[in-house]
């Protein structure tokens, strides 16, 4: 059960609060926090945030590095604005075809680009090689596999007898 309280308790609880108060004289201020600086990774993803606004691009998904995805952007834009100047629908074979060779050229073998207006997909990829977006009314899917070179056997000899 509550116990009734009186007024002079209250009273005293609420001088206690007021001597608790320190005000700083004039012309002192308190010390200021030094200015935190956002960590270098977010400051890159709104750097890329950014550059997908300004191209007209719609991220996703991604596991890769933030200049792998500006390439990929860029490179795919690039691919569309050129296709758009020659004909109206663009090809999605050649332009997949195209990113993928720019990504096997600059960061080797292995990648793979899937570009279509609808298509469902489960692919496994390596770590840190995979991007999915959408330019217009295109989505492209961009993945790196894992290439495992495989050891020819000896070649077989002729029994002598």
């Amino acid at each position: 059960m509550e116990r009734p309280q009186s007024e002079t308790g209250r009273r005293r609880r609420m001088e206690k609060k007021k001597e608790r108060v320190q005000f700083l004289p004039p012309g002192r201020m308190l010390p200021v926090p030094p200015m935190v600086r956002p960590p270098a990774a977010a400051t890159n993803e709104v750097r890329l945030a950014a550059i997908a606004v300004e191209l007209n691009i719609r991220l996703r998904s991604a596991d890769m590095p933030g200049a792998m995805q500006e390439h990929a952007f860029r490179f795919s834009r690039a691919l569309l604005d050129a296709n758009n100047l020659e004909s109206k629908n663009p090809n999605p074979t050649h332009i997949a075809m195209s990113l993928k060779k720019e990504f096997d050229a600059m960061y080797g073998i292995a990648w793979h680009c899937i570009v279509g207006k609808s298509y469902g997909s489960f692919v496994t990829h390596s770590s840190g090689g995979f991007v999915y977006f959408s330019v217009d009314n295109l989505s492209f899917l961009l993945f790196k596999t894992e290439v495992q070179l495989r050891k020819r056997p000896p070649p077989l000899r002729k029994l002598e007898a």
